[in-house]
């Protein structure tokens, strides 16, 4: 069923430098660009263990752990360094974190854009056969209307 779907992984090239430190971060990622069901599930838990069960979280605190949910649901496979800071959570460097998010979210706006061409495209072949199959028919009556008059 998913094997017409793109491939739901993408590389993204990471080259930033940290705000607060001026260190350099770069290195390739490949993200999952849709999750599953399931992997929705594993960014609640996540975003859930992450806040603590907080009650009345601070917007900082729900962001936070937010980001990190999905980058941690979506990295497949990720710089030395990224995986050195647990996944983000020890970067002293938040832009780093949240520029990882954004490039995340372009794959999935990306891999839903390939999508939605794709089904235009479908569509776009569908309408194009079917409006080719009237003519072929219109067609053929015509011929043998034709064929009748001429007494063949």
């Amino acid at each position: 069923m998913y094997d017409k779907l793109p491939k739901n992984e993408m590389t993204v090239v990471f080259d930033e430098t940290g705000a607060d430190t001026g260190l350099p971060y770069k290195g390739d990622f490949t993200v999952k660009c849709a999750l599953t069901i399931q992997g929705k599930h594993a960014v609640a838990l996540e975003k859930t263990r992450l806040m603590a069960d907080t009650a009345n979280p601070s917007g900082d605190l729900a962001g936070i752990a937010l980001t990190l949910s999905e980058v941690r649901a979506r990295i497949i496979s990720a710089p030395e360094w990224w995986t050195e800071s647990d996944n983000g959570a020890n970067l002293l460097d938040e832009n780093i974190l949240l520029r990882i998010f954004d490039k995340c979210m372009n794959c999935e706006n990306a891999w839903h854009r390939l999508i939605k061409s794709s089904a235009e495209e479908a569509k776009k072949a569908e309408e194009k056969a079917a409006a080719d199959a009237i003519k072929a028919q219109e067609e053929a009556a015509a011929e043998k209307a034709k064929a009748k008059a001429e007494g063949k």
